[in-house]
């Protein structure tokens, strides 16, 4: 009891803390980066960003416009539930708007997706911003309240890493006379 107790009382606090907010059927945990420098800069720092961090930028780029960037990523394994047995996946996407001077970011998180590791693939879908904790209980009923709620935690936890990720590439100067 006690555990579970800490485990509300730790995501009440996280979530007291976080920045997002539901916005379109989604959970969108946003920030805006000052002192960027021009669009040019700032759009090739951000190219050399996700080249460098997702490996192969050509499928997770949708979008690519001068003042405007939107990438799609996979949060994979926010928490292993059930003795090992099963896992939570959550798909994100990346929305980049660029401006002189500064940038914004928001990382999207509509859906997630409780699977099995095991032989047998099951898989059920949920919605991340009809579930727990952000309402009473889970989209699916397949899926525990706890479950969602420790997985939400796990999202915001990545998705501000990746805030501050996007941050840092932005304010570190190109090193080209190396």
């Amino acid at each position: 009891m006690k555990r579970y107790l800490l485990s509300v009382l730790v995501a009440v606090l996280s979530l007291a803390a976080s920045a997002y907010e539901v916005k379109d059927g989604a959970v969108v945990f946003s920030s805006v980066v000052e002192g960027t420098g021009s669009v040019e800069q700032a759009h090739a720092a951000l190219e050399s960003f996700f080249a460098l961090r997702y490996n192969d930028v050509n499928s997770t780029l949708k979008l690519n416009q001068p003042d405007r960037l939107l990438y799609k990523g996979l949060f994979v394994e926010l928490g292993r539930f059930a003795m090992g047995m099963w896992t939570i996946d959550a798909p994100y996407s990346i929305e980049v708007n660029i401006k002189d001077g500064r940038v914004r970011v928001m990382v999207s998180v509509s859906d997630a997706v409780y699977r099995s590791t095991g032989s047998s693939p099951v898989r059920y879908s949920y919605s991340v911003p009809g579930s727990a904790p952000i309402t009473a209980k889970c989209s699916n009923p397949s899926v525990s309240k706890k479950d969602c709620a420790a997985a939400f935690v796990e999202i915001e936890r990545r998705a501000e890493a990746l805030l501050a990720d996007v941050a840092a590439a932005l304010k570190s100067p190109a090193d080209e006379d190396w």
